[in-house]
């Protein structure tokens, strides 16, 4: 990935067929010839992949993977999933279920295997290096190289949102590794606002975009009202690819 702000989202209306390929071909290339990136297919109303729709999404994530990008799928359903996984293409293109299973529980006295705390001083044209940080603290971890830009581009959402509510005032990231686990907190001191799990943020042409996109990239988020000071927390989770050994 070249830059952190050439990302598209697509939600195809319907099945990725032999009829329906045409057109998003068109705008998948169209996005990909204007600079994108980095792709996100949301497989929410995707039923059927066949294999014209197959040869497509291959053909374009060989593209975006040539020019140092990625597409991902999220958001796909059990069916969809078992036809990637006996086409033995789960290893190929990146998918994400659209039932992600509860978090495991984590013990109240589980302590992490480390932590960091990284105060945010710069203005938001310094985001990418925040991001950029954000990787370089993730690249011990037991996660693919895709896990590791999902979670550092899910945090730069969750800056973004604290820089324009709170003008970057007193946000503060923390950072907390477990066994099965990394847990993002960024903090600001804004007015404060929280969202429940189930509820869906408003959407306006400029505002609203970031919190689904958070909702596609990590395995949990959470949008509270500081409980020590004013401000907003988001809290983001992605789970480990394998458990810590020992």
């Amino acid at each position: 990935m070249r830059e952190w702000n050439d990302i598209a989202v697509l939600a195809p209306p319907g099945d990725i067929d032999i009829a329906s390929v045409p057109a998003l071909r068109d705008e998948v290339d169209s996005l990909i010839d204007g600079g994108a990136r980095r792709m996100l297919i949301n497989c929410s109303h995707v039923g059927f992949i066949d294999s014209t729709g197959l040869a497509f999404l291959l053909s374009r994530a060989r593209t975006l993977m040539n020019a140092g990008g990625m597409l991902s799928l999220v958001n796909v359903s059990a069916g969809v999933s078992r036809f990637l996984q006996i086409a033995r293409m789960l290893d190929i293109l990146h998918v994400s279920a659209a039932d992600k299973p509860p978090l495991p529980v984590l013990s109240p006295d589980e302590l992490p295997r480390w932590s960091k705390t990284v105060a945010v001083h710069e203005g938001i044209e310094h985001l990418g290096a925040y991001r950029h940080r954000v990787v370089e603290l993730l690249e011990d971890l037991p996660m693919s190289s895709e896990a590791r830009f999902d979670t550092a581009l899910a945090v730069g959402e969750a800056l973004g949102n604290a820089y324009d509510h709170a003008a970057g005032m007193g946000c503060v990231m923390n950072m907390r590794a477990y066994r099965d686990r990394v847990v993002i907190e960024v903090c600001d001191r804004g007015c404060g606002f929280e969202l429940a799990p189930d509820e869906e943020p408003a959407e306006s042409e400029e505002r609203g975009r970031g919190i689904r996109l958070m909702r596609l990239l990590v395995d949990s988020v959470e949008i509270l009202r500081r409980a020590d000071a004013q401000g907003t927390m988001v809290r983001l989770i992605k789970l480990l690819d394998q458990q810590f050994s020992g």
